[in-house]
């Protein structure tokens, strides 16, 4: 029999996508699985099935394609494109190597407490991003959340219900008109199964604390004859406690989860954001201790509230009514849910674009950045509100695009663009919000202020912006104060430096480096309590090293100080805990490493660079296939960042993926060509591919372009030695060795040339002074355990203790 839906998608979608296999069929839509051809990755195409097209299932589904189209974060599933095909919606998403976690627990049993406890910290991460946005789930369950090594996504919010959206519009159409149930009736909240229409939020948080109980027990919540008998238990029956099914769950983690699980909402956790800051803090003694260690902060032992007793027998004679509704409506067969019509499109998420700089000097460019950042900066803080990031709005500075063009690119509601003009001593912003749908100015303002007004500018162009997208946000927050806090000074001297600082570490460079920390400095003369301008000082000093063979010996020490200093004022700074991180992989401290990281995406999950610093640690560590997966959600929360593509890649290389790596790498360099990292790893993928030619017009590229880094060269040398050029990489060795008699030279470079030229008695020699001198270059330039070029001495047991020197094997 010929299936109508794939000959479509074939004749219509083929020359962008080979479909492989349905994965699934049945229900309202069908999964098919299909690799896009210009980048080489495999995704899966949701279509809506053609026995589901009419108008209720098509606007749910519709639904779906939009609240997918809102939510990223390295623990939901992201929406690529989206479409029709035939008349029938399409939309894609990645294709997640690994298997459910209903598939999982069927094969495993019960989890590991340590890894249940890690995963429910990503899940519960994933919803407190969703109900931020004003998008609660309603359909949480094993099937839902998909596995992939040690990383958790949530997937499937087509029955998603926007708390901004909780009533029907007038006229709307019920999107469950059918009398369907919505939701899986074994992980449905109370209020899910009485239809309660002020469902929220908290909905969800039951529906984990079920999904929690499996994963602890490997046994259902609860068990019973039929649909509507289960959702019966879930609004009337107190469930056996879950030490007595799993003793050996820590207490306080047992209560947790049984908090989760309380009939009223008003006993549960209230927000996601709570239980993944105290599941965060998880230690394997069973307590619920800080994971990072620092020293300028008392470690305080969070509580918990144990949960409510049920009540008497008594005390619930309003269940009665609530049972008898239930079991009439059974019979019947009649659950009608109250509609989730999606009301007319909401401004929901928003790119500022870089204000331009006229006032004629280009000194003042920092300033006219910092006025973007610092805006930007305060309307994160919002809920509701679903900013692009600063390296993928940046990338369209100085382009003379149109806006709609620009908000499609980075898949966006509105745009916020302006300009900054420093006179004397008056500053006078000019700011637009732009829809992009329709290309219209919502609204404009201009503000003229003196020089030392610049704060209330700020906070007075914030303030109209959110105003105009009040309908998307939860709540009425204080606009005022949330740009003081962003802000995190009132002096206005050690804010004008703190931009001066930020523009240049954003432009990175051994220079713009060392200049910033020298202007941080300032900037904490100014107010030492600036906790920001501390996280940034961290920053640049984690990145020196990466960018010059001889950062000053105490580079590190005074970055770990600015951090935990930065920490000791703001707890919840994530910039000081990715620095910390980074710092640590340097030091070779990955347990730590790994900790600063984690509470630096607990702090802030949209934080890229953190995510981008985790997967690069992920791989040195030797979970290559977890790097990829973490690497390309950090290139899905920034997909116009310059260096991500390049980390995507290198650790595609690790995993001998070449040809993905390769399209990875061309398309990051087609955007950004003078990165010379990204032209290393590039002619690296060329060579393991082998493509030699190729390998070595990059690696001479990447030399071009980093002429004074001593590794580039070392990498080049390596590229001759392989495709038979002895006498250039002989030329290049001999010059490295020349240099060292009067500098510090990179032991890894050198070792790498006698890596190429197959001398790999020399090349260990060289090693093993690398590992004495804690030549950074082990770190910051390639894998010692994974990388391909090592290959040849993996097994060396002199190669061997060299990796538990440096702490990468026990």
């Amino acid at each position: 029999m010929t299936d109508h839906l794939r000959d479509t998608l074939d004749k219509t979608l083929g020359g962008t996508y080979s479909f492989e296999r349905e994965l699934t069929a049945g229900g309202m839509s069908r999964l098919f699985l299909a690799e896009e051809k210009n980048l080489g990755r495999k995704v899966v195409v949701k279509v809506l099935s053609e026995q589901m097209s009419g108008a209720m299932k098509r606007e749910r589904f519709q639904r779906e394609i939009q609240v997918s189209a809102r939510l990223q974060h390295p623990h939901i599933v992201p929406l690529l494109s989206s479409g029709e095909v035939d008349g029938l919606p399409y939309f894609v998403m990645p294709f997640i190597e690994g298997e459910s976690l209903k598939e999982h627990l069927a094969k495993k049993g019960e989890l590991p407490i340590e890894d249940a406890v890690r995963l429910l910290t990503q899940v519960a991460s994933a919803l407190a991003y969703a109900h931020k946005n004003g998008v609660v789930h309603r359909d949480i369950k094993p099937d839902n959340i998909l596995l992939s090594e040690d990383i958790a996504v949530v997937t499937d919010f087509g029955i998603a219900k926007a708390v901004s959206a909780a009533k029907t519009q007038p006229g709307g159409m019920a999107l469950t008109s059918d009398g369907s149930t919505l939701g899986t009736p074994a992980y449905m909240a109370p209020e899910q199964v009485v239809a309660d229409p002020s469902i929220d939020h908290r909905a969800d948080i039951y529906s984990f604390g079920v999904v929690a109980y499996e994963m602890l027990t490997n046994t259902p919540l609860f068990v019973a004859r039929g649909q509507q008998a289960l959702m019966a238990a879930h609004a009337v029956k107190i469930p056996d406690p879950i030490q007595g099914r799993r003793p050996a769950v820590p207490a306080q983690l047992a209560r947790l989860v049984m908090q989760c699980l309380e009939k009223q909402r008003a006993d549960r956790p209230q927000t996601a954001q709570e239980i993944m800051r105290k599941l965060a803090t998880w230690d394997e003694s069973g307590d619920l201790l800080p994971t990072v260690s620092n020293p300028a902060i008392t470690p305080v032992t969070p509580s918990v509230t144990a949960p409510a007793l049920p009540p008497a027998p008594a005390q619930r004679k309003w269940l009665i009514p609530l049972i008898i509704a239930i079991v009439v409506l059974a019979a019947a067969g009649a659950f009608y849910f109250y509609s989730m019509q999606h009301r007319a499109k909401d401004l929901n998420s928003v790119a500022v674009l870089p204000f331009k700089n006229l006032s004629g000097n280009k000194a003042d460019e920092y300033f006219s950045d910092g006025m973007r950042d610092e805006l930007a900066n305060a309307l994160t803080r919002l809920a509701g509100v679903r900013l692009a990031s600063r390296t993928s709005t940046y990338s369209f500075k100085n382009r003379d695009m149109l806006v709609a063009q620009i908000g499609k690119e980075l898949n966006v509601d509105a745009i916020v663009e302006g300009s900054v003009t420093r006179q004397g001593g008056r500053v006078i912003v000019d700011a637009s919000l732009v829809n992009v749908a329709d290309d219209k100015t919502i609204w404009n303002q201009r503000y003229e202020r003196a020089a030392t007004d610049l704060f209330a500018i700020q906070e007075e162009v914030a303030s109209a912006i959110v105003e105009n997208l009040k309908p998307a946000l939860m709540g009425d927050t204080a606009v005022t104060s949330i740009a003081q806090k962003s802000r995190g000074t009132e002096n206005m001297q050690a804010y004008d430096l703190y931009l001066q600082g930020k523009f240049l570490l954003n432009k990175r460079g051994a220079d713009n480096l060392r200049q910033s920390i020298t202007i941080f400095n300032q900037a904490i003369s100014k107010d030492s309590g600036f906790a920001r301008a501390y996280a940034a000082l961290a920053t640049s000093s984690a990145l020196l090293p990466e960018y010059t063979d001889s950062p000053p010996s105490d580079v590190t020490d005074r970055g770990r100080a600015a951090a935990l200093r930065a920490l000791q004022i703001d707890p919840n700074l994530s910039e000081a805990n990715a620095a910390l991180g980074l710092m640590n992989v340097h030091s070779w401290n990955f347990e730590e490493a790994g900790n600063r990281y984690r509470a630096a995406i607990s702090q802030d999950p949209d934080n890229a660079t953190a995510q981008q610093w985790y997967g690069e640690y992920l791989f040195h560590t030797g979970r290559v296939d977890s790097a990829v997966i973490r690497l390309t959600m950090a290139q899905q929360l920034d997909p116009f960042a310059p260096i991500i593509p390049t980390a995507l890649g290198h650790a595609l290389d690790m995993k001998r993926d070449y040809n993905k790596s390769i399209a990875v790498l061309k398309d990051g360099i087609s955007r950004y060509p003078d990165i010379g990292i990204s032209h290393t790893e590039l002619g690296k993928a060329y060579l393991f591919a082998g493509r030699n030619d190729l390998a070595v017009k990059e690696l001479e590229k990447a030399n071009q372009l980093d002429p004074e880094l001593a590794i580039r060269k070392g990498e080049l040398g390596y590229v001759y030695g392989k495709v038979g050029r002895r006498d250039d990489a002989l030329k290049i060795l001999r010059s490295l060795e020349e240099r060292t008699s009067r500098e510090n030279v990179s032991a890894v470079a050198v070792a790498y040339i006698y890596l190429g030229l197959g001398d790999y008695e020399k090349a260990i020699s060289a090693l093993q002074i690398a590992v004495q001198v804690h030549d950074i270059a082990l770190v910051t330039s390639l894998n010692p355990i994974a990388d391909p070029a090592f290959d040849p001495i993996r097994k060396d047991p002199r190669f061997q203790q060299i990796l538990r020197r440096m702490n990468l094997l026990r």
